[in-house]
């Protein structure tokens, strides 16, 4: 555990003091139409929670001469590049198709190469996905986390604070299950964010922009995917990551699913989140707001936990019901809000 720590405590330290830096020499992002923000704001605090990340793992691999096997090579260098891909939208605004389709495609790869899950446990039994299907399903696994993240990134602290939590409750749970390499990692991307977040709330002096997003999300996306393995139930249960993340991705689908109803198009930047509505309408701070959606994700990680501890046969059933309540809260939050309104 010594050296673990001494890689978070750099992870964390070098994330800070780059984020620090970025305020001053690096890129800045104006406001937008659909965004929450009203003057122009550094944006380059997810380049330093990636430098932290790195930092931290190159402590944690010369202290414990620990070199990942393929699969956990593969996480990184996707999460790195993923990063890189939104450290250049962050500075160019790059199309949202060109993104999507380059986002599909490393996705793909990985699962081909290193990692990705062809069978799922439910109650009647194990459901047997087959190479193919395995494939094509862990690359939308990743795509669907990636893209839900970076779209709820429009509040200071949310994201990035959210992203934390999970990470750490999957270090954890790989750490207490024996995926050392994928729980030691996760820590250390945790620890980075850390170091990031009190630059980006209170104040909202750096945001991490698509590069800080898409990195986070990409590395648990991969690494839940790595610790799981084909079975699905390897070290970490594969329905650990979706129950982690379900009130991101709960607000996502939902609102998604109501611009679908309505014909409007689903790659176009907007404001119509719940988490954007809710700060509209209650005139709360962005504070109040991501304390909220830091404590959903808390508990939402707490069931993941409880879905490790289950029989296996169960963990799909906690999974469905969890969701249903996270939609019934959705949908109240959402009552509220255009009563409101």
């Amino acid at each position: 555990m010594t050296p673990l720590l001494l890689a978070g405590l750099a992870a964390l330290a070098v994330a800070a003091a780059a984020t620090r830096a970025a305020i001053d020499a690096g890129p800045a992002d104006a406001p937008k139409s659909r965004g929450l923000h009203h003057r122009t704001t550094p944006s380059g605090g997810g380049v330093a929670i990636l430098l932290g990340f790195g930092v931290g793992a190159l402590v944690l691999a010369v202290l414990t001469r620990f070199v990942g096997g393929p699969a956990i090579a593969g996480a990184v260098i996707l999460s790195v590049l993923m990063a890189l891909l939104g450290a250049a939208d962050d500075v160019l605004d790059l199309p949202a198709r060109f993104k999507l389709l380059t986002q599909g495609a490393l996705a793909l790869i990985f699962c081909i190469a290193c990692a990705r899950v062809e069978r799922l446990s439910t109650p009647l039994g194990g459901l047997l996905l087959w190479p193919v299907v395995g494939v094509l399903g862990s690359a939308l696994w990743i795509i669907v986390v990636s893209n839900a993240v970076n779209f709820m990134d429009g509040a200071n602290g949310l994201a990035p604070g959210a992203m934390i939590i999970a990470l750490a409750g999957l270090g954890v749970a790989g750490l207490h299950h024996g995926a050392v390499a994928a729980g030691g990692l996760a820590l250390i991307g945790a620890a980075a964010g850390l170091g990031f977040l009190p630059w980006n709330l209170p104040g909202g002096r750096i945001f991490q922009g698509d590069a800080g997003s898409l990195f986070s999300s990409t590395l648990f996306a991969t690494l839940v995917l790595v610790a799981s393995g084909p079975s699905g139930e390897g070290a970490v249960s594969v329905w650990f990551g979706p129950a982690a993340l379900l009130p991101l991705l709960t607000d996502v689908f939902l609102t998604l699913l109501a611009r679908a109803r309505r014909g409007a198009r689903l790659l176009d930047a907007h404001r119509e989140h719940l988490f954007q509505r809710w700060l509209l309408t209650k005139g709360a701070t962005h504070g109040a707001l991501s304390l909220r959606v830091w404590g959903l994700t808390a508990l939402s990680t707490g069931l993941a936990f409880a879905v490790e501890a289950a029989p296996v046969w169960s963990r799909s059933l906690l999974f469905a019901l969890g969701l249903a309540a996270s939609v019934w809260g959705w949908r109240r939050i959402d009552r509220s809000v255009r009563t409101s309104g």
